[in-house]
């Protein structure tokens, strides 16, 4: 049976994560102690890993180790794409070599984006990244269509691999995503290609495993160390937390450059409620948190812990209003994204030099 019920070329929606952990055999991330840890490392949103204790003992070592990522340059970053920018510039703090690649193949494959057009969001996305923090000095990034290294490492490992391997895992697809797949584990493999065997850690989505799990199975062949990753829960959209924020959704996605007040707008219009039908219904029931999209943007955002269960339990009483929740998310987002385009303007002649 194909692996594509958690598919690395759609908007997977997931709801048991914990089945997650034991059907595709990745260990929770509960036990596991990040040093200065994340807030959405210490509240569970990173919820599993594939090997991660090498990466880990060389951060504590001071040893070399790497941190590799990427993105398809086919829109705008949201809320949800902060996460894995946060996860690399962690790991690049703590002294990871970072690596991130701008998949244009696969945008030209999938979407249809030439890359011309695929360049331009990624310009974007660059602004995105080095205002949330990533040092483009100690970084390795690069669009795909222009690093030949990848390009020619994908037909190296393809020798490794058949057709009915790539459907077992990805299912029935056109052959130029199978290419961008290959393509991706060149991404993968590409730190220890430049520096020697080392750990990498590869912070993702759950939708993007199969692409960890051949490339795990395709370095082991090839004699390098194969590469680690966490995984974190996805944000879901405003209409609802059975939603994926996706880029294919404009009014269910925060982008980090659209206008501060537009996205208040969205959250005050579009959040879904987990309030009651009247007043005095919420007031005596309470509202249900677990459903309630404005909490779990809170669980992301919020960094102070305490602050947040005050607001969880005012809500869960009915002390706290649906209307008075949304407009403490859309207070935090404005403010935020006021800060982050600050810094991207100021990111603007960094990242022109770049390109």
């Amino acid at each position: 049976m194909a692996d594509n019920v958690v598919s690395a070329f759609g908007n997977s929606v997931i709801s048991d994560y914990s089945k997650l952990l034991k059907d595709f055999g990745v260990e929770s991330s509960s036990k596991v102690i990040f040093p200065s840890p994340l807030t959405i490392m210490r509240r569970g949103i990173v919820f599993g890993h594939r090997d991660i204790k090498p990466v880990l003992d060389a951060m504590k070592l001071g040893k070399p180790f790497a941190v590799m990522s990427g993105i398809k340059p086919s829109n705008f970053f949201h809320l949800g794409s902060k996460m894995v920018v946060d996860e690399i510039v962690y790991f690049q703090k703590h002294g990871g070599l970072a690596y991130y690649a701008f998949a244009d193949l696969e945008s030209l494959v999938d979407n249809g984006l030439s890359f011309n057009e695929s360049r331009e969001f990624a310009h974007d996305n660059l602004l995105d990244l080095v205002a949330l923090g990533l040092d483009l000095k100690k970084a390795r990034v690069y669009l795909q269509s222009e690093e030949v290294a990848v390009q020619r490492l994908a037909y190296v490992y393809s020798r490794n691999v058949t057709n009915n391997m790539l459907k077992a895992i990805y299912g029935e697809h056109p052959i130029g995503m199978y290419m961008a797949a290959l393509t991706q584990v060149g991404d993968i493999l590409l730190p220890q290609v430049e520096h020697g065997l080392l750990p990498v850690v590869v912070p993702v989505g759950f939708d993007q495993d199969p692409h960890i799990r051949l490339t795990r199975d395709i370095a082991v062949k090839h004699g390098f160390i194969p590469p680690a990753s966490i995984y974190h829960k996805f944000m879901c959209g405003l209409s609802g937390v059975n939603t994926k924020m996706s880029k294919r959704d404009p009014s269910s996605v925060i982008y980090l450059n659209e206008a501060p007040n537009v996205a208040r707008k969205k959250i005050m219009k579009y959040a879904f409620s987990g309030g009651r039908a009247t007043v005095e219904e919420h007031r005596k029931l309470g509202g249900d948190s677990a459903v309630d999209v404005s909490y779990q943007y809170l669980t992301y955002l919020m960094d102070d812990d305490k602050e947040l269960a005050c607001i969880r339990d005012d809500y869960t009483s009915g002390k706290l209003l649906s209307g008075e929740l949304k407009k403490i998310l859309a207070d935090l987002v404005e403010d935020f994204l006021v800060k982050h385009q600050d810094k991207r303007e100021k990111a603007r002649s960094v990242v022109s030099k770049f390109f």
